[in-house]
């Protein structure tokens, strides 16, 4: 079995835009929360072939990898324009409660 999103709700990000927060449960119990902002979160619907992040809940997390891999990724060799809008602001980030 694969960690799965358990929670999913639409929050007010830092920049006044709309952001959707996802609750990942793992395996082992453990629970993590990442954020994604509005253009990584229509990329995950439409990935995950849904209309509504309610039905995001129950599905793997891997539905919303491509975001955070972009951000890897730009950890690794620098700014990638996938990564980052024109505004240079991240499209996905880790949440820490």
């Amino acid at each position: 079995m694969t960690a799965v999103i358990s929670h999913a709700s639409i929050v007010g990000g830092h920049d006044g835009r709309a952001e959707i927060d996802i609750e990942i449960t793992y395996d082992n119990g453990g629970i993590t929360t990442i954020s994604l902002d509005e253009e990584a979160c229509i990329a995950s619907l439409d990935r995950a072939g849904v209309t509504s992040i309610d039905e995001l809940v129950g599905k793997p997390w891997s539905v919303v990898l491509p975001p955070l891999e972009h951000r890897t990724l730009e950890h690794q060799d620098g700014p990638h324009p996938a990564a980052d809008d024109a505004k240079g602001h991240h499209h996905a980030r880790p949440r820490h409660p």
